[in-house]
């Protein structure tokens, strides 16, 4: 049976009758004669060749029906007519063998059929599945205009000859319901908040006409972008509007990335402030409620990464659109004197605070760590600074903290933590947002009431049940924001000299010496400290190198490479420590027309990334992209797997991605 199946299974022949047509027609310059007989015989010989083509498809099915009849009676229907479109063909090469009226009728291929493969056909097509043992395609396929859900099964398999291994494949048409599906999908409801950020900076000084003529360009212009929406749009507080449209129609605005960032962008105040929205979309969701409730969050979401931004709230992720301008700084410090008394309370009612910042602590983090241990010092509470006193940054800080009196045993491993912890202990989290970042993520997930505060703008992943949160990303650093707070906390005159020189030294490491991203009420925190006694002679020491640190970082520095654009990379295959790789991040400022620089680097058996911007550059941005964070001009990621060399690349595309969404967005 098996040689029979092998003969009938012979491919076709057709070629060699055109070419001996051809051999007879140009015989015809010899031989008129000589060329009518060859055709003649061509033509005798074609039509053998369509009878045996004929008998050998009759002993195909024949050869069907007999495999059939060994199956019960169940299934003694002969296969040639059932109805579902199906088809025998090589499992190997997906040459079709045999097919039945439905299957040709159905794709439109008749006799053709039976010379093609299935993935001329169909291109997505693949025989992988049938040979993992799965019964059915992992999707659908289109032929034509037709989609079809694929099962199947192989035949007359053997394992010694492969290649003649056949697999039945049977095509369920379903393109009626994959359009219904198509048509429901499109339809479906997304979401959207769009909120003015600056509402009160344009407000401000401004007469009554003039606050009606900004808010007039505000509301033309976003209903310009939403007019070919189909969609509702309304406002509903004075700063707020609510977006509802199809998905479809979100789509198209996606598309253009949300280009009324842009152009709201161009409307300006008296006073020189420009106007920028952030909006917050839900989608996904399974009620307009949960849309609705997806759409606030991303909202917050975008306020807490600096606003003049879109992000989109699925199910499971977020996406991200714009963030390219500078965060506006407000000059209130109501909520800074909200959260301190807020904060205060959660103090008294806490049996004892631990303080943790975010792993390889710097002096931002260990700074403001030093300030909430002053305010909880001051409440006669317990209080300890979890860090991993081997793997840090701010060494200098903590030999200087640790040599006075009142901080001997406040410093705690992340272990030792874990065992002292109890139900009521409150857990300050300083200068990251972000779980997988902290110190010690067991410890964030063991303790209930957890208080967040930093300067860095949120990502995808980030603390989310918080009982207080100061999430500033305008602030400088994180040591600005514990100064403005622990001045409604403590008296000046208790704060300790050596505390206000250890927050001193993060405001001057996150301003790169009070020259990128300081506004009014960065000098007013540096003021409260000098006040309370820092000395910055002091602080300066602090930020001293040893000669080879120095000349570690100006390697780096050599092997710097123009980007365009104003961004430049620099990679080294040396080990360097974190500190060292920042500050010639920060060096690299100070070349005419740099604008960003990247550094990539090896420490330990990790590959990492430090970025620094003169403000002009989102680099969080950039980081995001090699899952990373940051705030707009001071960012990093920590790459686990792979060479400097592949990150590099992945640098170099990160790069050249932000580069793109910067001329699209502007």
């Amino acid at each position: 049976m098996d040689k029979r199946l092998k003969k009938l299974l012979q491919p076709s022949h057709q070629f060699y009758f055109i070419v001996f047509l051809l051999f007879a027609l140009a015989c015809a310059y010899i031989s008129v004669a000589f060329a009518i007989v060859g055709i003649a015989v061509d033509a005798s010989l074609f039509m053998l060749y369509r009878y045996r083509e004929r008998m050998r498809r009759r002993d195909i099915i024949k050869y069907m029906q007999k495999v059939t009849l060994s199956l019960g009676d169940a299934t003694r229907a002969s296969i040639t007519r059932f109805p579902m479109p199906t088809a025998i063909a090589h499992a190997a090469t997906g040459e079709i063998i045999w097919a039945n009226d439905a299957f040709c009728e159905s794709t439109g291929h008749y006799e053709s059929a039976l010379n093609e493969k299935i993935t001329d056909l169909a291109p997505t097509f693949d025989m992988h599945w049938l040979m993992e043992g799965k019964p059915q395609y992992p999707g659908e396929v289109r032929i034509g205009k037709n989609v079809f859900w694929v099962f199947g099964n192989l035949l007359a398999s053997n394992s010694e000859h492969p290649e003649e291994t056949l697999m039945l494949v049977y095509f369920v048409p379903c393109t009626e319901l994959i359009d219904l599906r198509s048509a429901y999908t499109r339809s479906r409801p997304v979401v959207a908040i769009i909120s003015i950020d600056n509402y009160e900076e344009l407000m401000k000084d401004a007469t009554d006409s003039e606050k009606s003529s900004i808010l007039a360009d505000i509301d033309r212009k976003i209903g310009e972008w939403t007019k070919d929406s189909h969609a509702l749009l309304r406002k509903y507080d004075r700063d707020k509007y609510i977006f509802v449209l199809e998905e479809v129609e979100f789509e198209k605005l996606k598309q253009k990335r949300f280009s009324v960032l842009e152009d709201v962008r161009q409307i300006q105040s008296r006073a020189g402030v420009l106007a920028t929205l952030s909006i917050g979309i839900g989608k996904e969701g399974e009620s307009y409620e949960e849309n609705w409730r997806n759409a606030g969050v991303a909202l917050d979401m975008a306020l807490s990464r600096g606003g003049d931004q879109a992000v989109i709230k699925t199910r499971y992720n977020f996406d991200f659109f714009g963030g390219l301008s500078k965060e506006v700084e407000k000059r209130t410090k109501v909520k800074s004197r909200v959260v301190a008394n807020a904060l205060i309370q959660l103090i008294r009612d806490s049996s004892q605070v631990m303080i943790m910042g975010h792993k390889m602590s710097d002096m931002d983090a260990f700074g403001a760590a030093v300030g909430m241990a002053c305010a909880v010092r001051h409440r006669e509470k317990e209080v300890h600074i979890v860090i991993n006193e081997e793997r840090n940054m701010a060494h200098d800080l903590i030999d200087k903290i640790q040599a006075i009196p009142q901080y001997q045993d406040i410093l705690m491993s992340p272990d030792e933590a874990m065992v002292k912890c109890d139900f009521n202990t409150l857990l300050i989290v300083v200068d990251t947002n972000r779980p997988d970042y902290v110190e010690s993520q067991p410890l964030l997930e063991s303790i209930n009431k957890v208080a967040v505060i930093d300067h860095h703008r949120r990502a995808a992943s980030y603390i989310e049940n918080f009982a207080l949160n100061l999430h500033e990303p305008y602030a400088s650093s994180t040591c600005e924001l514990v100064s403005e707070m622990l001045q409604y906390m403590v008296p000046t005159s208790e704060v300790l000299k050596t505390e206000a020189e250890c927050m001193l030294a993060g405001i001057y490491l996150d301003t790169k010496g009070f020259t990128v991203k300081t506004g009014v009420r960065t000098f007013e925190a540096a003021a409260y400290l000098k006040r309370a006694g820092a000395d910055m002679s002091e602080v300066m020491k602090l930020f001293q190198c040893s000669f080879e640190e120095y000349i570690a970082r100006q390697r780096i520095i050599a092997g710097a490479q123009d980007c365009g654009e104003g961004i430049v990379l620099a990679v080294t295959q040396d080990e360097v420590d974190r500190a060292t790789a920042a500050k010639a991040a920060d060096n690299l400022l100070n070349i005419n027309g740099v604008r960003a620089s990247v550094v990539v680097f090896r420490n330990g058996d990790d590959v990492l990334i430090s970025a620094r911007s003169d403000g002009t550059v989102n680099v969080q941005l950039i980081m995001e992209y090699l899952g990373g964070g940051g705030n707009h001009s001071s960012a990093g990621a920590q790459i686990m797997h792979g060479s400097v060399r592949e990150v590099e690349v992945d640098a170099r595309h990160a790069i050249e991605r932000y580069q793109q969404s910067e001329e699209e967005d502007g």
